[in-house]
């Protein structure tokens, strides 16, 4: 029954209106009014999200273009390349993987994924990032390669008297 067929008649500030508004807005969007014969709820489509809005298309957030740090995204670098600019830089691949026959486990196989952070950097378009990765490798596989250097002279010189003894 409906508020204007009420022996009060409808209210003045417009009541009757306002709960037709919502028993209209409630079907529309497939609610159920508590009667069998009313409209089943609809299942978003395949491309909308369960609350109707369309799906974004990655869940990662995208690096902003005008950041303050130019490291965060991965966008060509800005300086130019060809014969006036300077070479690709190095990733110091071979170095690192020498550094890897060291004994400094740790440093060297952080130098090699520097090394090869390095080399995709470069193929991604992201000369900044490559040097500075390349730079990184080459200074950690340097640190490897006389840390590693030092730690087995320090090895013959505290075990002379046994290899001198068995010789």
């Amino acid at each position: 029954m409906d508020e204007s067929q009420l022996p009060g008649g409808p209210d003045e500030d417009g009541r009757a209106a306002v709960a037709q508004e919502l028993t209209t807005d409630h079907l529309a969007v497939g609610g159920d009014t508590g009667n069998a014969s009313g409209p089943a709820p609809s299942s978003p489509s395949k491309g909308a999200h369960a609350n109707g809005h369309p799906r974004s298309r990655s869940n990662s957030p995208r690096p902003s273009l005008n950041s303050p740090r130019p490291s965060i995204g991965r966008r060509p670098s800005a300086a130019p390349e060809g014969p006036s600019g300077e070479s690709k830089p190095r990733d110091f691949l071979m170095l690192a993987i020498l550094s890897c026959f060291c004994p400094l486990w740790p440093i060297n196989i952080v130098a090699l994924t520097f090394s090869v952070m390095s080399r995709n950097s470069l193929q991604q378009g992201n000369v900044d990032g490559a040097r500075r990765l390349g730079r990184n490798a080459m200074v950690l596989s340097v640190v490897a390669i006389l840390g590693g250097i030092a730690v087995i002279a320090a090895a013959i010189t505290l075990n002379r008297e046994v290899i001198l003894k068995s010789g």
